[in-house]
């Protein structure tokens, strides 16, 4: 998982307002000459209204992986299924977890006052797919018919397909942010 600060630019007070917290953009609009926006109760209201949710949002994210991940465990240690789909399910729910808590933290980073990043919606996206790929393979071992086989054939080759494009476009955001900062 990615911290806010390995490979992510974070936001500097000259480029954007510290928004570590809302009397922090307030003070922040007003060093850099924007006391007008500072001073607007309708700005300062909407500026909480965002940490409230974010806080939210980020506590919920927490809980929810915690809840996924004792579920999880739960369900490896029952044994009423097979070693192997136990094993895929485990793999699959891991997988879950690490998609909430990388939204988890990028929601972190937003709190903490970094710009937008690219790079944990491309690598949600890549353990997504890589998800579906799993379960494909699970429903190809029941699969009767040659025509359903080919169904899933050709869906395991579109999910390759975007698995690679997404990779390709996260390697293209590394280089593009390593030669910007280089500048």
């Amino acid at each position: 998982m990615s911290e806010a600060g390995d490979n992510h630019p974070v936001a500097d007070k000259a480029d954007a307002p510290d928004q570590s917290s809302p009397s922090k953009l307030a003070k922040t609009l007003v060093d850099t000459g924007d006391a007008e926006r500072a001073d607007n109760p309708a700005l300062r209201l909407l500026s909480r209204i965002e940490w409230v949710l974010l806080y939210g949002t980020a506590l919920v994210l927490l809980l929810v992986g915690a809840v996924v991940l004792v579920l999880t465990v739960a369900e490896a240690l029952r044994g009423d299924l097979a070693v192997t789909e136990r094993l895929l399910l485990v793999i699959e729910e891991l997988l879950l977890v690490l998609i909430i808590m990388e939204i988890f933290v990028t929601v972190l980073a937003s709190l903490r006052g970094a710009r937008f990043m690219l790079e944990p919606f491309l690598l949600v996206a890549v353990i997504a797919v890589v998800r579906h790929i799993l379960s494909l393979v699970v429903r190809l071992s029941a699969v009767h018919t040659e025509a359903e086989v080919r169904i899933r054939l050709v869906e395991l080759a579109v999910d390759a397909g975007v698995v690679l494009a997404l990779v390709g476009a996260l390697v293209l955001n590394r280089w593009s942010t390593r030669r910007h900062s280089d500048d």
